[in-house]
């Protein structure tokens, strides 16, 4: 299993806008399963808040904010790539991207650092 202690900074990013959008979906879909009544079964939540307009609203618009939010970050994380240097991992042997002075690598998770005098290489 892979070591998850040192993620590279766009995996990061992206693991982020991931869990956003999923949390963002689910809460749309529990506002309106409750409004709906397919939650009844559940004593005492299930009946208070059947119908519940409010509760609907509220749920529908903090998954739609999440969704946005997940939206963002991606796009973001997209930019951000296409102009990291490229460098090669001394590890893998895999050309990987790096965003600042320190990250790690996208597949092994290698800590790297980008010194000033070492050229960077761009495989476009």
């Amino acid at each position: 299993m892979k070591k998850t202690d040192r993620l590279s900074k766009i995996k990061r990013m992206r693991s982020w806008g991931n869990w956003s959008m999923g949390l963002g979906i689910l809460s749309m879909y529990t506002g309106y399963a409750f409004f709906a009544g397919y939650l009844d079964f559940i004593p005492f939540l299930g009946t208070l808040l059947k119908g519940s307009y409010v509760f609907m609203t509220l749920l529908l618009i903090i998954g739609f904010l999440l969704t946005m939010g997940a939206t963002v970050m991606f796009m973001i994380s997209g930019m951000v790539s296409t102009s990291a240097p490229q460098v090669e991992c001394p590890s893998c042997k895999k050309v990987t991207k790096m965003l600042g002075k320190e990250d790690a690598c996208m597949f092994c998770g290698q800590p790297l650092k980008l010194d000033d005098e070492q050229p960077q290489q761009n495989h476009t």
